[in-house]
């Protein structure tokens, strides 16, 4: 699904033998470090995308209409749906917004608590600086868009992939580590990607991750959940999947197959009302997704814009800044089916599924870049390698294949569990994927999620 432009191709190319001495080529894909956190810095642009009007079931056709959109986290700040693909078991979900009434503070800001720990942990973070669309002339030197040999490289990320090195952070004794410069690209699986990191120097690399806002998303009060599951128990959010017009929710056309409808507490069959997920491992390329607990008819909470007729349609989860924690295995399996042993989790805009999240590219904003962040994406079948990555136009000419991503990976857990947060801020353009341990509480005191930045980004000396 994810396409290599060729100018970007031959820009992998020439960077091949650095790519080669510090990561492995497995099944199509690099890997390079394993993490515990990536940072993605300048996220969100001004652009547009391809918004559907409607979907004519007599011409197996869709209208689309042009939506712009700009600032802090755009298009991401838009409501979101979560995405599950097995073989996987969730243990817990959660959503979380900041207390309202405070403002972001400065990490320097920040509790004492924030800055000194009495424990020690392995730490490493990869760091991915989205930029705008790079022009090179012939001699792959950058030049001015309107230069007469500009030619458009998606040069979309500079990632930092500092080794992994035993902390104990505090306000007097930042960890240091050495820092070095990678490139890679993907061009296999569901969800695959295409980056290229920094061909400069390490120390080049470093000193633009050093000047980056440091402000925090904790506040003064801290977090608020306002969804959470646990197997068995669903607050204020919605499990579905796409077994529409099956089990008395959703719809099925030969123009559109079926739509999204509720989710059996089994993960795969569908439903005729909202169940919560039972404690069940989804096998492979079976999938479900979560959206909110709030209905589209309700209006008070804004309008979810067009959606298919006939079918469940909820919310999502907007805003520049919020939070999403998880915490799941990924446990093998054996199929051989497509998609085998490729558990994936991940996030759309919410407008996809609600119109048409597999299918006809006219049928949805997704092709046009609304926006998709792969949180932890397994590539190739049998993996243990998570890799995340962000898609939409911002820094790929409009492709919403663009963006940014690392080849730094999560390790798969194939058993036991990962716990993880996943953490927008919007006062500082920056989207946070962390491994995290503790309890997800009804409230996250901004110590607490302080903490869990702080871990990774003072490895970077980001802090």
């Amino acid at each position: 699904m994810k396409f290599i432009s060729q100018a970007c191709a031959a820009a992998l190319l020439s960077l091949a033998p650095l790519v080669a001495a510090s990561c492995d080529y497995v099944g199509g894909n690099y890997y390079c470090s394993e993490t515990d956190a990536v940072i993605y810095q300048n996220v969100g642009y001004s652009g547009s995308y391809q918004d559907v009007t409607s979907m004519d079931e007599s011409s197996c056709s869709c209208s689309q209409e042009s939506v712009s959109f700009e600032g802090s986290m755009s298009p991401l700040n838009e409501e979101l749906s979560v995405h599950f693909r097995g073989p996987l078991e969730l243990l817990q979900f959660g959503v979380y917004y900041p207390s309202s009434g405070n403002s972001l503070k400065k990490r320097e800001d920040c509790d004492v608590a924030t800055r000194h720990h009495d424990h020690k942990r392995d730490v490493a973070v990869a760091i991915v600086h989205v930029t705008s669309t790079m022009y090179v002339d012939g001699n792959g030197d950058p030049v001015a868009s309107t230069n007469p040999s500009a030619t458009a490289i998606y040069t979309t990320s500079s990632t930092l992939a500092p080794a992994s090195t035993t902390t104990s952070a505090t306000a007097d004794d930042e960890a240091s580590t050495s820092v070095s410069s990678s490139a890679a690209a993907s061009s296999e699986g569901s969800s695959s990607s295409a980056s290229v990191s920094s061909g400069s120097s390490a120390s080049t690399s470093s000193s633009s991750a050093s000047t980056s806002s440091t402000s925090s998303s904790g506040t003064g009060s801290g977090w608020n959940r306002v969804s959470y599951y646990t197997p068995g128990s669903a607050n204020n959010l919605t499990f579905m999947n796409h077994q529409g017009g099956t089990a008395g929710s959703g719809t099925w056309s030969s123009c559109f197959g079926n739509s999204i409808s509720y989710c059996a507490a089994d993960g795969v069959s569908g439903a005729g009302s909202p169940q919560a997920l039972d404690q069940v491992t989804v096998p492979s390329n079976k999938e479900y997704m979560i959206f909110s607990g709030v209905k589209c008819s309700d209006t008070s909470s804004g309008s979810c814009g067009y959606y298919r007729d006939d079918i469940p349609a909820y919310h999502g989860f907007g805003g520049d800044t919020k939070m999403f924690v998880f915490e799941f295995s990924m446990p093998h399996d054996d199929s051989s089916s497509y998609n085998g042993d490729m558990p994936a989790i991940w996030m759309l805009n919410a407008k996809i599924p609600r119109t048409l999240q597999y299918g006809n590219s006219d049928c949805s904003c997704w092709g046009t870049g609304c926006g998709e962040l792969d949180l932890f994406e397994i590539l190739s079948s049998g993996s243990e390698k998570l890799i995340t990555h962000l898609h939409d136009g911002q820094g790929d000419n409009g492709n919403s294949q663009g963006g940014g991503g690392t080849q730094d990976y999560f390790e798969r857990p194939t058993s036991g569990t990962l716990k993880a947060a996943v953490i927008f801020d919007g006062s500082d353009q920056t989207l946070h994927v962390v491994k995290v341990d503790g309890d997800f509480s009804s409230t996250l005191s901004a110590s607490t999620v302080n903490k869990w930045l702080k871990e990774s980004a003072s490895v970077a000396n980001l802090s």
